[in-house]
């Protein structure tokens, strides 16, 4: 799988929990449309970088160490953008890119390992 196609996997699971999750919730914010297409944006956003990133790191500390930082620091970026473009508040803006990161990051696990 390509990097763009992972990009697209990402995005396409992504954007539709972000839009569950805020709905769900009821937190008030931009809506939970404006969630899933601000997830979908901060996805394409820090893919490349995280691909790059993981890529890099592998050979020096490992897959799953490179995954775990790489992964880490992009739900922080992510949840910042996701805060930013909602207006939902940073908290939860990091819940929303943690539940969303987490269920693509298993599915590409469970699809390519």
């Amino acid at each position: 799988m390509s990097e763009f196609e992972a990009m697209l996997l990402s995005a396409a699971i992504e954007g539709p929990i972000a839009f569950g999750v805020v709905y769900i919730m009821r937190w008030h914010c931009r809506g939970p449309l404006h969630a899933a297409l601000a997830v979908m944006l901060a996805t394409a956003v820090t893919h490349p970088q995280l691909w790059t990133a993981v890529i890099w790191l592998f050979p020096r500390i490992g897959y799953w160490p490179a995954l775990g930082i790489a992964e880490a620091v992009v739900m922080l970026v992510e949840a910042a953008i996701i805060a930013w473009v909602i207006g939902l508040p940073s908290a939860r803006a990091l819940i929303v890119s943690g539940v969303t990161n987490a269920a693509s990051a298993t599915v590409g696990i469970v699809l390519f390992t």
